[in-house]
């Protein structure tokens, strides 16, 4: 259960840190309840698709995986956006392809197929069993979803290898 209390305390945190709102009763009973929803809707999804008995190391592998993921989509943005500023220097090269995942768990895919999704210029069409058809407004960006970096990072989030 101490995955409870740490989505608990992030989610607070998270909230105070977004809000500015340390004064206001009625904003603070609101945050608490959108808290306490967000943690329900959480433990309800873990108890059927999460990462099955792996609890706090969960939590303690995603220091590293959501900065370089955050990197990545600042990377891309700057991407996408020469090619709108600079169309005749940065054509864009639009591309549909299905590659193979590496994350075994549901959730572990949920996870891949938004990253991939979240990293403008990709979006994820569809979801099946080990496969997933990708849309890219690059080359560039389909050819390193093809090289795995993601995959494996998911991969090793979810405690593999």
């Amino acid at each position: 259960m101490p995955y409870r209390y740490l989505l608990i305390i992030g989610l607070t945190l998270f909230w105070l840190l977004l809000s500015g709102y340390w004064t206001n009763p009625l904003i603070l009973a609101l945050g608490a309840a959108s808290v306490a929803l967000a943690t329900w809707i959480a433990m309800r999804i873990e108890s059927k698709y999460a990462f099955k008995d792996k609890g706090v190391s969960i939590l303690l592998r995603q220091h590293t995986f959501w900065p370089w993921l955050s990197l990545e989509i600042v990377k891309s943005n700057i991407a996408v956006l020469k090619c709108i500023w600079m169309p005749k220097t940065y054509p864009i090269s639009p591309i549909i392809r299905q590659l193979k995942m590496e994350p075994e768990s549901r959730i572990a895919r949920t996870l891949y197929a938004n990253a991939i999704t979240l990293t403008p210029g990709t979006v994820t069409i569809e979801v099946r069993d080990t496969d997933i058809l990708i849309y890219a407004l690059l080359e560039d960006a389909m050819e390193d979803l093809e090289e795995g970096e993601m995959g494996r990072r998911v991969h090793k989030l979810e405690g593999n290898k």
